[in-house]
């Protein structure tokens, strides 16, 4: 039964860079999504003191937005109920949004990931330059879209932070760090990688 990636492109997300983000992270992770795009996602988690959202809260909102709404994620020839009662052991989402995350530990984060939920969430925020008010890249704004997308989901098939700088698994802890991956994993981030995605497609 192949079940697949599924990232959901929040209406919040920059406008105008869901198309190349899309066939970015497809060509680096080498294998096909499916991509919703448009839509309006119900955050939650929001800290206003902080102007910040919980990113934890966010991973549970969206684990439960599947479940709610399998029409959007199952596969055409999967009934809802059976979706449901299987989609936690191979099925994957990650939603890109542009609220700002925080953790209890950390006081941002690009985004965050859970391996047993399968689900993960980007901000756009701090990887926009204006953001440092600094002058607008776009083709920078969708590298690191793309980046941290594909380290999210590197992380809900198993793969752990990489000490290779230049790895996308490596765990940047500022805007100039995760410039300075490739949009690529190393040798052998992309065997572990291909092995868990094929060991996906075997189910």
């Amino acid at each position: 039964m192949l079940m697949g990636i599924h990232v959901f492109w929040d209406a919040r997300a920059p406008e105008g860079f869901s198309k190349p983000a899309a066939e970015g992270i497809s060509s680096v992770l080498n294998t096909g999504i499916s991509w919703i795009d448009g839509g309006t996602f119900p955050l939650e988690g929001f800290d206003a003191a902080r102007g910040q959202y919980d990113a934890v809260k966010i991973l549970s909102k969206i684990d439960l937005f599947r479940s709610m709404h399998p029409e959007l994620f199952k596969p055409a020839d999967m009934s809802p109920e059976f979706y449901r009662s299987r989609c936690h052991i191979s099925e994957k989402v990650l939603l890109i949004t542009s609220g700002d995350l925080y953790t209890g530990r950390n006081n941002f984060v690009f985004g965050l990931s859970h391996r047993k939920l399968g689900v993960a969430v980007v901000s756009a925020t701090r990887l926009d330059n204006a953001f440092f008010g600094r002058y607008t890249d776009e083709a920078s704004l969708v590298k690191r879209i793309v980046t941290e997308s594909c380290h999210e989901i590197g992380h809900l098939y198993g793969l752990e932070h990489c000490e290779n700088p230049g790895c996308i698994m490596y765990c940047p802890n500022s805007l100039d760090q995760l410039d300075a991956k490739n949009m690529v994993f190393c040798g052998r981030c992309r065997l572990e990688l291909d092995t868990a995605l094929t060991g996906c497609a075997e189910l």
